[in-house]
């Protein structure tokens, strides 16, 4: 036949379409597989952490809950958590130990509230943790259900239970790297601020489709609440872009227009911010508990960052080890040539390199490596300093993208291997299983640590065990759990055990003041050798001279001790320290004096300190005394008249003028002072 002959259709060459990125309008049509989604979620939640809601309160708790006068006002605290700094409600004042201060105080409103409503109640306050954090699960199932039709995860490939967003969010919430943010309640502003981001970013994709102003406002609403939960949420100014350009069509017009209102919180926050904290900026301490790299060089500065970055992936991976406690030198000093900073090196510098090459593309995977790099730099201390290492918490952003990799690199293995459906089906179930078992075995035992922050320290000391602060704080709780055991062999070996990790903690960092004190303090409740406890209070002195708390703990110790000779010796040691301190030499005069009955070795020591403090009683009157003693009436009598114009009307002073007056041939004025001194006595 002839081409054009009729009855005959020409063959037609296929239409050739365009691959591009699918829109994000009505992705999926409503069906009740969401609902079973969503309760799979709610459940799940609750089976990973809901032994959080028998734990007390514990660790940091203590400073934005249970020790925070703001906090514990409930509604009337309101007004001060909102124009204070984060710990001003504990510490009373403004403490600037982490750069640039806090400024969070959504949280704190939220745990005023709860005070209100329900006191002091940490079965309430955990049930609120893990009802946010389900709530983040299933913002995140929204999200991932709307941008994964755009990456080619069709929902309609597999059933509800294998459909990737599902995975993601399951991965989440049992990811047991998460157990500091949900079973710690005070990181309630972790979840608070991804919760808000995440709502922030539904609508800025709502707006893409919709174009209604009330989506930009409440998406600028939503990003202004989860600044005020906590800073970091700032990095979604850089994923909600980012967002839009890989998985919509949208115009960088449109985009710049929804990015316009979570500018414009940010603006309002810092302007709140700076109103309210007084700065940007504050240079960290010069100590290591609250700058850990205060005694590196800069190159091993850096070396050792590079090292807590490579730990941040190992914990993705491979969570174990957990612990609170990442103070040094649980993280070591690195030097530039170690392999454990090479190697974070090397991965994070391919991560930067596969997002250059491969970003044109807008790839699932280069999308995840920008979200975990963005949302893990201001926790990074390469941006600026943070006052710590690493923390677990840090990782809460970060992990939705290792969540995202895992799911969709099991769904795309598995659906690339020749097999039949239900084999694929198979491939998919199975290591996932096998994942949230191991995930929910971690999670559920690791929760169980935080039960209270004796069982945490306690538990952390034995991971973190080359932790100056962990030694010092799991000692501090032990000595403190030993003063309420009875069994004295119980009790002394507890002391034991607090004084041996005092001793670590001192090893590691002979400046850790705290862990001195608390060692002086074990020392006393297990043997009371006054010899050691002047040792650990000298060392302090060489750190802090002259400072008044280490007297003031010596000198009440010293009114608890009854040995007169050993308590001159111990004073007479304390005084080379400093010679000139006012209350070491009245102590001393008066333990000679009181003590021994030997007012000539008492008299240079009260002498001193009558110069030292002239305006003190008790220097004045007990000099008098002295000179008494020695029958150098005239001087007795100066110093006791002294001592009567600082406090008039005392009957003992006012008896001691009364025979200074009698052996100075002052009748009268003996006899006008003893009635004076018989008068006070009644």
């Amino acid at each position: 036949m002839k081409k054009n002959q009729p009855g005959n259709k020409p063959k037609q060459k296929p239409l050739s379409v365009k691959k591009e990125v699918r829109p994000l309008k009505n992705p999926v049509k409503k069906d009740p597989a969401v609902y079973y989604a969503a309760v799979t979620i709610i459940i799940a939640c609750f089976i990973f952490y809901g032994n959080t809601l028998s734990l007390k309160y514990a660790y940091d708790d203590l400073m934005v809950i249970t020790g925070n006068q703001f906090t514990k006002q409930g509604f009337h605290g309101i007004g001060d958590i909102l124009t204070t700094d984060l710990f001003t409600g504990y510490f009373g004042k403004d403490q600037n130990m982490v750069s640039g201060g806090r400024y969070r105080p959504l949280a704190l409103v939220s745990f005023a509230v709860e005070h209100q409503f329900f006191g002091q109640n940490p079965m309430i306050s955990h049930l609120v943790n893990v009802l946010l954090f389900s709530l983040v699960c299933l913002m995140l199932l929204a999200l991932t259900r709307k941008l994964a039709v755009s990456v080619g995860f069709r929902q309609e490939k597999n059933p509800w239970f294998y459909a990737a967003p599902l995975l993601v969010c399951l991965l989440f919430a049992a990811h047991p790297v998460h157990t500091e943010v949900v079973a710690n309640i005070k990181s309630r502003d972790e979840i608070l601020a991804f919760l808000f981001c995440l709502v922030s970013l539904w609508f800025a994709l709502k707006f893409t489709e919709e174009r209604k102003v009330s989506q930009l406002l409440s998406g600028g609403a939503s990003f202004f609440l989860a600044l005020l939960s906590k800073e970091n949420a700032a990095t979604f100014l850089v994923i909600q872009p980012v967002t839009l350009w890989f998985f919509t069509r949208t115009k960088t017009r449109d985009n710049l227009v929804a990015l316009a209102p979570p500018v414009i919180a940010t603006i309002l926050f810092l302007l709140i911010r700076q109103a309210v904290v007084g700065h940007f900026t504050t240079p960290l301490a010069n100590d290591l508990m609250n700058n850990p790299f205060v005694e590196m060089t800069g190159p091993q500065k850096y070396a050792t960052i590079l090292y807590t970055l490579g730990l941040y992936i190992k914990l993705l991976i491979f969570p174990h080890p957990l612990t609170s406690d990442y103070y040094p030198y649980h993280i070591p000093i690195i030097n530039p040539g170690d392999w454990r900073a090479i190697l974070p090196l090397v991965l994070y510098m391919a991560m930067i390199v596969f997002i250059l090459v491969k970003i044109r593309q807008k790839g699932l995977v280069s999308y995840c490596f920008i979200f975990f790099l963005v949302t893990l730099s201001v926790a990074s201390n390469i941006v600026f300093p943070i006052g710590a290492f690493m923390n677990e918490r840090f990782l809460f952003f970060p992990s939705l993208a290792f969540c995202i990799l895992l799911a969709a690199g099991l769904i795309t293995l598995a659906n690339r291997i020749p097999a039949s459906p239900g084999t694929r089906k198979l491939l998919i179930a199975a290591p996932m299983i096998v994942v949230l078992l191991l995930y929910a075995c971690k999670t559920i035992g690791r929760n169980a640590d935080w039960y209270d922050s004796y069982t945490l320290f306690t538990t952390d000391v034995k991971v973190s065990a080359n932790s100056a602060k962990g030694n010092e704080v799991a000692g501090e709780y032990i000595m403190q759990k030993a003063g309420t055991i009875k069994d004295k062999a119980v009790k002394d070996s507890m002391l034991r055990l607090s004084i041996a990790y005092q001793r670590k903690a001192v090893s590691i960092y002979p400046k850790q003041i705290i862990a001195l004190i608390n060692l002086a303090a074990a020392h006393y409740e297990y043997d009371k050798n006054y010899d050691t406890i002047l040792i650990v209070y000298k060392r302090i002195l060489g750190y802090l001279p002259d400072n008044p708390q280490i007297y003031t703990f010596f000198n009440s110790l010293m009114g608890k001790y009854d040995n007169t000779d050993h308590k001159i010796r111990l004073y007479t040691d304390l005084l080379q320290v400093n010679p000139g301190r006012f209350d070491v030499n009245l102590n001393l005069g008066s333990l000679y004096l009181s003590g021994k009955n030997d007012a000539l070795h008492a008299l240079p020591y009260l002498e001193k300190a009558a110069m030292l403090n002239p305006g003190d009683f008790d220097a004045q009157n007990l000099l008098g005394t002295a000179f008494g003693y020695l029958g150098k009436w005239n001087d007795a009598g100066h110093h006791f008249e002294l001592a009567e114009t600082i406090k008039p009307g005392d009957p003992q002073l006012e008896g001691n003028l009364a025979v200074v007056y009698q052996n100075l041939g002052e009748r009268e004025k003996a006899a006008a002072m003893r009635a004076r001194a018989l008068k006070a006595g009644k």
